[in-house]
């Protein structure tokens, strides 16, 4: 893996991108673990219409959601950056690497797709009870609930995750319009062309046993874009929360030990 690893000191910052519905509380303490284990500045940037952009109405496109996210970059960012991003938040990624003018030095793409992958690879149908239960339900301990055991694997720790994921809806409502509003965008977004993506280093990241989103969908971008994959074995659609341990450690390999 140490031929496509990237110079030890090319990329200072990193901004950071959730998914659907989330919010950048949901990375729990991740961005804390990669800026102290690997020396990165990190800046978590919600997503219009969830978080700190709560308030607002979601985008109905990605290149939109995109475009907003954009304007709130942080003013002492250092350039070029690099991107993490999970789930939707990919998509967001993928349409700024493909509009980049040489602000983005690299992105790690995890779990994410594209329309063009197939829609029951995007969403496995085994999926589709709890995406429902968690858009119709009307309790938020059974919305959370729903949407944790669909992206974790990692049964031991939702008794801890529930209770804190709960909470983060409380503080900052995510409301069901502005889910949809996402959901549509991301059912609208397909991949770039690849010649757009051609200038900037790129890493899919994805596990062969996420219930959510099928890994085909990252080996069919990792293939359409000739970015490296790299697959987990047992991890569900997040990642970051099931197996940080081994995520931050490939990031170690991509970025640090060049």
């Amino acid at each position: 893996m140490s031929q496509l690893a990237l110079e030890t000191n090319a990329i200072k910052d990193w901004i950071f991108l959730r998914g659907l519905s989330r919010e950048k509380a949901h990375w729990g303490d991740f961005i804390a673990r990669c800026e102290t284990e690997l020396g990165w500045r990190c800046h978590a940037i919600d997503l219009t219409g969830f978080g700190s952009e709560h308030q607002r109405p979601s985008p109905l496109s990605i290149a939109e959601i995109r475009q907003d996210v954009q304007q709130r970059l942080p003013a002492a960012i250092s350039k070029p950056f690099g991107i993490v991003a999970l789930s939707l938040g990919g998509m967001v990624a993928l349409d700024w690497l493909a509009n980049s003018n040489g602000d983005i030095a690299a992105a790690i793409l995890i779990s994410t797709s594209s329309a063009d992958c197939g829609l029951l690879n995007r969403l496995k149908p085994s999926a589709i009870p709890a995406t429902l239960h968690a858009l119709l339900s009307r309790s938020t301990q059974s919305q959370e609930r729903a949407i944790l055991n669909m992206v974790s694997n990692n049964k031991a720790q939702h008794a801890e995750l529930l209770p804190q994921w709960c909470h983060i809806r409380e503080r900052r409502p995510a409301t069901k319009t502005n889910v949809v509003r996402q959901l549509i965008a991301a059912s609208r977004f397909q991949s770039p062309h690849m010649d757009k993506l051609n200038k900037v280093q790129g890493y899919f990241i994805s596990s062969r046993a996420d219930r959510m989103v099928s890994h085909k969908c990252s080996e069919y971008l990792a293939k359409k874009y000739h970015y490296p994959l790299i697959l987990h074995n047992s991890a569900g659609h997040d990642l970051p929360i099931d197996d940080a341990d081994w995520l931050i450690g490939v990031f170690r390999q991509l970025i640090v030990a060049a």
